[in-house]
């Protein structure tokens, strides 16, 4: 049996440092054979389109954004982190602004963020985490406000037979897609959402206005050969419980 613990959009440094403590020590505690991030582990506002000829800018910070990402990265023993549109944000803004500095292997994302010197990968298409289960960001095909369904959409855009475990969504939710002919069940395939583990009160989200349909949680794999149950895990009450298990903060 193989156990595969995925993380949610961190957006370092608007995530919640004590939930991903917690998040720590469980991982340290359940020993999972693989952890995965649907990605947005960073968010790097400064070369945001959001920031062009702003303050934000300027503010000089972005090397201290990226070292605390790789301390979480280390912190969580994260194997592999999707894609996601946060990362993207260093080639479009390079491509945009200053290409004569694209194609600098310094300047990648894989090694910015040193995933290479850490063994971490960092898939830039769905990635198979599981048979026929696969990792990808969410911001793949269309946006729904229910939980779990952006998910079960960008089954279709896979061609279908198989699941996806997605983020960018910030919410929690899991839905099923079944095929059945003649009465006979021939599959069943699962979208899932894995949350965020966000700061909400944080200078980064106040867009939102201390409104948004956010859920906070992580995700979990269970992969029994061709078997693959997938568990969205809720963090509410400073605290998630895990078979039986409480952390909290």
């Amino acid at each position: 049996m193989k156990r595969i613990v995925i993380v949610p959009d961190l957006q370092v440094p608007y995530h919640s440092r004590p939930a991903v403590r917690a998040l720590a020590r469980f991982i340290e505690d359940y020993k999972p054979d693989q952890v995965a991030c649907v990605g947005d582990l960073i968010d790097m506002p400064q070369i945001s389109q959001w920031t062009k000829g702003t303050a934000g800018e300027h503010t000089k910070d972005l090397h201290k954004h990226r070292n605390e990402a790789i301390e979480v990265i280390d912190m969580l023993k994260i194997d592999v982190i999707s894609r996601a549109n946060h990362e993207d944000r260093l080639f479009k803004a390079i491509s945009s602004r200053l290409p004569g500095l694209g194609g600098l292997p310094e300047l990648e994302i894989e090694n910015f963020l040193k995933l290479n010197e850490m063994g971490v990968t960092y898939a830039h298409e769905p990635y198979l985490l599981a048979p026929k289960t696969y990792l990808m960001h969410g911001d793949e095909g269309p946006q729904s406000q229910r939980a779990g369904a952006t998910a079960a959409g960008l089954i279709q855009r896979l061609g279908g037979g198989c699941s996806a475990i997605i983020g960018h969504t910030h919410r929690l939710g899991l839905v099923p897609k079944t095929s059945m002919v003649g009465g006979k069940v021939i599959r069943i395939d699962w979208g899932m959402e894995v949350g965020c583990i966000l700061d909400y009160k944080s200078g980064g989200f106040r867009y939102m206005k201390g409104m948004a349909n956010w859920q906070m949680g992580f995700g979990m794999l269970t992969v029994e050969g061709k078997t693959v149950t997938p568990t969205p895990i809720p963090i509410q009450n400073k605290s998630f419980i895990v078979e039986g298990e409480r952390y909290a903060w």
